[in-house]
């Protein structure tokens, strides 16, 4: 499958730089609506190398906006419907989805997910489908099978840790080729 690494997407503009004077991503900078756009581009350009090579359609799952005019010209936006998950398609005959979840810090909390993502994931796998969320650490991404993930919301619930770091959930992803991942989590076979 192709692949492209963390550093060469950040070469080609397809994620933020690191900016060296603060440690911290320079999307931080952007605000909360653009966090994780990098992220989001990245799996939009992987999606087209799959695509291209067969391999699978996955398509963003685009946000309802509706425009706020102000004497006729639009000067903002709202959301009017919120997407149950970034990302879906087809992949291998199995339906998948998955939310793409960009963090800043060393560490990542449970409650990252709204509610409706949680219901919709969940039954999103009790009905058999290809459920997770697509976490990316810096330049680490991991692939968190749904399972793996309520579990840890029920353990937070019980008063366990609120969040996780990189590699004590889901598995790393080699450069940005997160369905050769999700055929090691769900025993895939390519044809």
């Amino acid at each position: 499958m192709a692949n492209i690494s963390v550093v060469e997407a950040r070469r080609l503009g397809l994620l933020p730089q690191e900016d060296e004077r603060a440690g911290r991503r320079s999307c931080v900078r952007d605000g909360h609506a653009n966090r994780g756009q990098g992220l989001e581009q990245l799996i939009i350009t992987q999606n087209h190398l799959y695509r291209n090579q067969g391999i699978t359609v996955i398509h963003k799952v685009p946000t309802e906006w509706i425009p706020i005019r102000k004497g006729g010209a639009i000067v903002a936006a709202k959301v009017t419907q919120k997407a149950a998950v970034d990302f879906m398609g087809v992949y291998m005959g199995r339906p998948i989805a998955f939310d793409a979840k960009d963090c800043q810090q060393k560490w990542m909390r449970w409650d990252r997910l709204e509610e409706h993502q949680d219901s919709f994931l969940q039954k999103w796998d009790e009905l058999g489908g290809i459920a997770f969320i697509l976490a990316e650490f810096g330049q680490e991404i991991y692939v968190i099978p749904w399972r793996e993930w309520n579990e840890g919301i029920r353990r937070w619930r019980l008063g366990g840790a609120a969040s996780f770091k990189p590699g004590e959930v889901g598995r790393p992803v080699k450069g940005t080729d997160y369905l050769r991942t999700v055929n090691q989590l769900w025993n895939l076979e390519i044809a």
